[in-house]
């Protein structure tokens, strides 16, 4: 056996080498292994897993044919190297273009997966547009719902007062002439009887019960009229504050705190000023009447151009409205007051004359944390003065 000893280290890097290639290959395909399992579905791990087989394939057909070849040459064996060599490199070239190949066949793999990607986030945003739709279209279904059934308990409520208004005006018209009769006479009688006995005790109770009779006929005039509202600019600011002033006045009530928040915005108004001043001063003095004279009262304005309306909100600090009594307290005849003490008549009427200006009374409240009227009357014609707030 005869060898140049300068071709030894080129004989040993050889050899290692190939020893190398080997281990790096198998390590390699160990990994992608791994990590196939770990999401077995993707595509790009199935790729390198058969690239790492074919590569590996190819380390060991290189690597054994080298290493064999060395043997064979050191052996003085060369012509059996001659022989094995064409299939070695047979094998070498077949691992190549199987590498080639699945290079080649990812690539048109890949651009269907990118397709079905594409298709599959479509598909999630179409997903998720229709539930936004399905969501939209639910809540534009129950607030179309709520609409309707709000409709339908306004044309109710409206049927029920104008019949209520019917036999309230005719029994009011055969109830207010004897009465005022009777007060008449009580009065008469009372001047004439001293104040010191008990026949001038029984006038007088008879007298003040009357006059509560009266009131209350009154109140079933007031609501069973329906009068066209006069047509006439006010300032509604100006309407809170006089009626403010007023039920002070009439209430003794410098004990509660009042806050106005009134906005500047707030357009002069074509309204029945007196009317609108009945409205306020029947709100005002059921929020005194809950907070008991020492709570706050909170009297706020505002103006939404958008709708073109202007919203009054009297606000309490008092006990609230049960809520089985909401749906019940622009009814006539509907108090929670002591006996003696309401007819039950002030919001219904005030609620007529909202109507009859084309607007609406919304009440919201809560045990515990008061109640809250908001009146809300069309502002008239869009692009009018504003008021001085």
């Amino acid at each position: 056996m005869t060898m140049n000893l300068t071709a030894l280290p080129i004989l040993f890097v050889d050899m290692a080498g190939s020893l190398v290639m080997i281990v790096f290959s198998f390590l390699s395909l160990k990994q992608i292994r791994a990590l196939n399992r770990q999401e077995p579905g993707s595509i790009i791990w199935t790729y390198l897993l058969w690239v790492c087989y074919f590569l590996a394939g190819f380390a060991v057909s290189r690597s054994a044919g080298h290493i064999l070849k060395q043997l064979l040459i050191i052996s003085d064996d060369r012509e059996i190297w001659s022989i094995i060599q064409p299939y070695s490199g047979t094998i070498n070239t077949v691992m190549l273009i199987l590498v080639a190949s699945a290079t080649l066949f990812f690539e048109r793999v890949w651009q269907v997966y990118e397709d079905m990607q594409n298709d599959r986030r479509a598909l999630q945003s179409a997903h998720k547009n229709l539930m936004e739709l399905n969501e939209t279209l639910e809540c534009r279904v129950q607030e179309r719902t709520e609409a309707l059934a709000m409709s339908e308990k306004q044309i109710s409520q409206a049927d029920r007062l104008a019949s209520i208004g019917q036999l309230s005006s005719g029994i009011a018209h055969e109830i207010n002439n004897p009465l005022g009769i009777i007060l008449g006479y009580t009065q008469l009688m009372i001047r004439s009887e001293p104040t010191d006995t008990q026949r001038y005790d029984d006038l007088k109770t008879i007298e003040k019960h009357v006059k509560h009779c009266k009131i209350i006929v009154e109140d079933l005039l007031n609501f069973a009229r329906t009068s066209k509202p006069r047509q006439e600019s006010m300032n509604i600011h100006e309407a809170l504050d006089d009626a403010l002033a007023f039920i002070r006045h009439q209430s003794g009530s410098d004990r509660m705190e009042i806050v106005r928040e009134y906005d500047p915005n707030v357009p002069p108004m074509v309204l029945d000023e007196k009317k609108i001043k009945q409205v306020l001063i029947n709100l005002m003095m059921n929020a005194i009447h809950a907070v008991r004279k020492k709570g706050r009262i909170t009297l706020r304005t505002r103006f939404d151009a958008q709708e073109n309306n202007v919203l009054i909100t009297i606000k309490d600090t008092g006990y609230g409205i049960e809520k089985k009594n909401l749906s019940r307290i622009f009814d006539p005849f509907f108090t929670t007051k002591p006996t003696g003490e309401g007819t039950g008549l002030g919001l219904a009427v005030s609620y007529g004359i909202i109507k009859s200006h084309g607007g609406d009374i919304r009440v919201a409240s809560e045990i515990g944390n008061g109640a809250e009227f908001t009146v809300v009357l069309p502002a008239g014609k869009p692009g009018a003065g504003r008021g001085d707030g």
